[in-house]
């Protein structure tokens, strides 16, 4: 019987959970020995080629893919692959009996991660045709939908509107005690609905979900424009400024914005204030635990897209599809923009968004 993730509980997942208590004081054990021991194993000691074996194994009794074979693509097996090396390396950082063995047990980790993914591989390439000829089919001119994003963009300016007043009411105000001052704040952070905010941000930004909640800090460079420093997905790359090249999560970049840069700067700082922004140097992992399920639920109230095809993820589309529309971007230019203010090289996800026009008549900014 297949397992069900627990999504909605913050940094809960008990399948990964129970692997790393099984797992971790395997590797500790192995760690001692020489790298082909570690391997192989050593008397009773499995090495960890055996046990990214066992673990594949497991993964596909607990979430079986009832496809075709040649369909197949074991996509909760693969997100909990993923899961499993993040909380196997964490672990590794304060559950080790021996603190002395925490490189050797990295190492492990990261052998045993790459031999159970490779357990998958022909799983994962299927998982990626499928989805190159999904969107290959849906950017077709017969597949193309219309989208509207008058009503969001209205409500989200609304929304980020009273914020922004209520803020500026906060900062006018002269408390003559902390509890007074505490009653201000309390009265504007009361102001509007959370996950309304965060939508109109990922709207109004392009940003993603653990970007928003997360690593995000904007920084006003005129009316319509932000400093966007926060970066998450390719978090491999560096970029070059100059004489030094940054982790791209610490880089900047300049982002056009759908509503005014003053209204989203204090939506995100009032987002923070509300407790609903975790810090920097968090897992984004914990944002999708935490918000992912209420957020994609709650999204469903903004009518751009067709009902079945309302996620928060789709806001960084509408997002990105009214900046070529205000910025007159060419046909020609459209993948290079899209990495300019996207700050993203998958031109398959990218060609994804081809299958929206924005529809005659409808705001893109205000």
């Amino acid at each position: 019987m297949s397992r069900d993730l627990k999504a909605g509980d913050e940094l809960e997942n008990s399948y990964v959970d129970e692997r790393v208590k099984f797992l971790l004081p395997q590797f500790e054990d192995l760690a001692p020995y020489k790298l082909n021991q570690r391997k192989n194993g050593i008397g009773d000691l499995q090495g960890w080629k055996k046990l990214a074996i066992s673990e594949a194994r497991l993964l596909k009794i607990n979430y079986p893919d009832d496809k075709p074979e040649e369909l197949k693509t074991y996509g909760t097996c693969l997100r909990q692959i993923t899961a499993l090396k993040k909380a196997l390396k964490t672990a590794a950082r304060t559950d080790l009996k021996d603190a002395a063995l925490y490189n050797p047990v990295c190492t492990i980790i990261t052998h045993f991660g790459e031999a159970l993914s490779e357990q998958f591989a022909t799983y994962k390439a299927t998982q990626s045709e499928l989805y190159r000829k999904d969107v290959q089919e849906r950017r077709q001119p017969e597949n193309r939908i219309q989208i509207d994003l008058t009503n969001s963009l209205k409500f989200a300016y609304n929304v980020l509107l009273e914020i922004k007043n209520g803020k500026d009411v906060l900062d006018k105000a002269k408390p003559k005690t902390e509890e007074e001052k505490k009653s201000l704040t309390d009265e504007w952070l009361s102001l509007a609905n959370w996950m309304d905010v965060s939508c109109s941000l990922a709207l109004a930004t392009g940003r993603r979900m653990g970007e928003i909640h997360l690593s995000a800090r904007f920084q006003k460079i005129d009316d319509y424009t932000v400093k966007f420093k926060g970066q998450l997905k390719g978090k491999s790359r560096r970029v070059k400024l100059g004489e030094k090249a940054l982790p791209i999560r610490e880089a900047s970049f300049e982002i056009p914005t759908l509503l005014n840069t003053e209204l989203i700067c204090c939506a995100l700082q009032w987002l923070e204030a509300k407790g609903k922004k975790f810090s920097h140097d968090e897992d984004p992992e914990r944002v999708n635990r935490r918000f992912s399920k209420t957020l994609n639920q709650h999204c469903k109230e903004f009518d751009i897209f067709p009902e079945d095809e309302r996620t928060y993820h789709k806001f960084r589309a509408a997002y990105f599809r009214a900046c070529v529309v205000n910025a007159g971007i060419d046909a020609f230019d459209f993948i290079d923009y899209a990495e300019k203010i996207l700050i993203d090289r998958d031109e398959t996800t990218i060609n994804s968004y081809k299958r929206y026009e924005i529809k005659s008549g409808s705001i893109t900014r205000i």
